[in-house]
C-alpha cells in the first residue's frame, strides 16, 4: 500500500520526494540542453532561410556522381535586375546580345574537404546540339542545360546542382558581407572594368570586387581565373566567420541576401544549403585543390580559342572519382590527434561564446580540452605551444582553419605541456 499523499510510481519500491542535489542536476541539464539545441537549431534557420530566399529553375541534364556532391557555379555576364545607372556605375555596358558565361566552375565537395576546377571561357567544345564553338556560348543553345550537359559529355563530370549570379546577383552578395578584404600585390587599373585599386590591403566592395574578376586586360584568361579562385575563397571567409554566421542579426540577413542573389536547380533545399555552408567552411580554411583544366591556344576560323590538352583527361578523372578531394585539406579531426594533446581555448576576439563553440567543435575532433577562458583583445588569431610540441601546434593551426575559416598563426611561447589557443578579433 502507498502514502495517501505520495502514490507509488511504478517499478519504484518506495516513492522518496526530489532532493536539492537531483533538482540541481535537472537544472543543469535542461542548460546543457538548451546550449546544444540553440546552435544546431539556429544553423538549421540559416539554411531554412537561405533556401527559401532562392529562385529556382528547372535544368536538364543533372546526374550527379556518388559520394560527393557537385555543384556548377555559373557567373553569367547578364545585366538583368540592373538599373542604367547601375550599369553605368558598375561599367558593364548595356546589352552585349545573346547572355554567355563569364565564369565556370565546378566546386567538388565532401564534408568539408573541397575542390574547384574552372573551365576556361575560351574552351573549344562540341555544345550540347553537336555544334563546335566556345564553352561560354552553350547557355546559348538551351540555357544552362545546355551547359551542364556540354560540361558532362566533356569531361564525364556528373553534375549535382547548378548555382547562377549574374553582375547585380554579384554585387549584392560582396555588399552582404560588407565586401571582402584582398592584398594586391600590385595596383590594377582598367577603365572597361570600372577599377582602379592601389596596391597592398584594402577592403573591396561589390563594385569594385566585380571590376577585379571581370578584368581581363591586365593579364591573360587564366590569370583571371586564378584571381576568380582566390576571390571566391576571400569571399567564402567572410561569409564563414564567425563573426557573420555566430551572429544571428547578422547570419541571418547575409544568407537571406545571399538566397535573393543567386538562381538554382529545383533541387536545392535547406540540406543541400547545409553541406554548401560546411563546404564554404573548407574553401575559406584555404585547404581547396584548385585546377583549371589545361589547354593550349590555337585558331580557329581566325579567331583565338583554347583547345584542352592531353593532361585534361587526368584532371577529368580525379574529379570524376573524387579523388582530387584527396589532394584538398579534409575537415577537421581527419586524423586523430595525439591523445595527450591538450589544448587550452582563450577568447580575445570579442565575439561572445566563440571560445566555448571553437572548444567543443575540437573537443569532438578528439582534443583533450584544459580550459577555456577570456583573454584580452589581440588582433590575430594564434596557437601558443611549449618547446618540443611544434608539430602538435601546426596539426591544431590546420584543425582551427577547418572550424573557423582561418588559419592561426603558430609560434612558442605557452607554458607547461598544453597548447593555447587565443582567438583575435581577426575573426569578427
Amino acid at each position: 500500500m502507498s502514502d495517501a499523499g505520495h502514490p507509488e510510481q511504478p517499478g519504484d519500491e518506495q516513492w522518496l520526494p526530489p532532493t536539492r542535489g537531483g533538482r540541481r542536476r535537472r537544472r543543469v541539464l535542461r542548460v546543457v540542453l538548451v546550449l546544444v539545441l540553440l546552435p544546431l537549431l539556429y544553423a538549421g534557420s540559416l539554411a531554412v532561410v537561405g533556401a527559401a530566399s532562392i529562385d529556382r529553375v528547372a535544368v536538364d541534364g543533372l546526374d550527379g556522381a556518388a559520394g560527393v556532391t557537385n555543384v556548377l557555379v555559373v557567373g553569367s555576364d547578364s545585366r538583368e535586375g540592373l538599373s542604367q545607372e547601375e550599369r553605368s556605375e558598375l561599367t558593364t555596358g548595356g546589352d552585349t546580345g545573346p547572355e554567355r558565361t563569364d565564369t565556370i566552375l565546378l566546386v567538388q565537395t565532401r564534408g568539408s574537404a573541397v575542390a574547384m576546377l574552372s573551365f576556361p571561357r575560351d574552351l573549344w567544345v562540341e555544345r550540347c546540339d553537336g555544334s563546335s564553338q566556345r564553352i561560354n556560348t552553350a547557355v546559348q543553345q538551351g540555357g544552362v542545360g545546355c551547359l551542364v550537359r556540354t560540361i558532362q559529355q566533356t569531361s564525364g563530370i556528373g553534375i549535382d546542382h547548378v548555382v547562377q549570379v549574374g553582375f547585380g546577383g554579384f554585387v549584392q552578395v560582396v555588399d552582404a558581407v560588407g565586401g571582402v578584404e584582398l592584398c594586391l600585390p600590385r595596383a590594377i587599373a582598367d577603365r572597361d572594368a570600372g577599377i582602379d585599386l592601389p596596391a597592398g590591403c584594402q577592403v573591396l566592395g561589390g563594385a569594385d570586387a566585380l571590376g577585379y574578376v571581370r578584368v581581363r586586360k591586365i593579364d591573360d584568361d587564366l590569370q583571371r581565373i586564378k584571381r576568380q579562385q582566390e576571390f571566391l575563397a576571400a569571399l567564402a571567409g567572410e561569409v564563414a566567420s564567425p563573426a557573420t554566421m555566430l551572429v544571428p542579426w547578422r547570419g541571418l540577413p547575409t544568407v537571406r541576401a545571399i538566397g535573393e542573389a543567386v538562381t538554382t536547380d529545383t533541387g536545392v533545399g535547406p540540406v543541400t544549403m547545409a553541406r554548401l555552408a560546411v563546404a564554404a567552411r573548407g574553401l575559406a580554411s584555404g585547404g581547396a585543390h584548385t585546377v583549371t583544366v589545361p589547354t593550349t591556344a590555337t585558331t580557329i576560323d581566325g579567331a583565338s580559342v583554347l583547345l584542352a590538352s592531353p593532361e585534361a583527361e587526368g584532371v577529368y578523372a580525379s574529379f570524376r572519382d573524387g579523388s582530387v578531394l584527396g589532394l584538398a585539406a579534409t575537415s577537421v579531426g581527419s586524423a586523430a590527434p595525439r591523445a595527450d594533446t591538450r589544448v587550452v581555448v582563450l577568447n580575445g576576439s570579442r565575439v561572445g561564446g566563440l571560445a566555448r563553440q571553437t572548444s567543443d567543435a575540437l573537443e569532438t575532433a578528439g582534443y583533450a580540452i584544459g580550459g577555456v577562458g577570456n583573454a584580452d583583445a589581440v588582433t590575430r588569431t594564434a596557437v601558443q605551444h611549449p618547446a618540443g610540441l611544434r608539430a602538435e601546434a601546426e596539426r591544431l593551426a590546420d584543425d582551427v582553419a577547418a572550424v573557423l575559416g582561418t588559419r592561426p598563426q603558430v609560434r612558442e611561447g605557452a607554458d607547461g605541456g598544453a597548447l593555447t589557443l587565443v582567438l583575435g578579433t581577426d575573426l569578427q
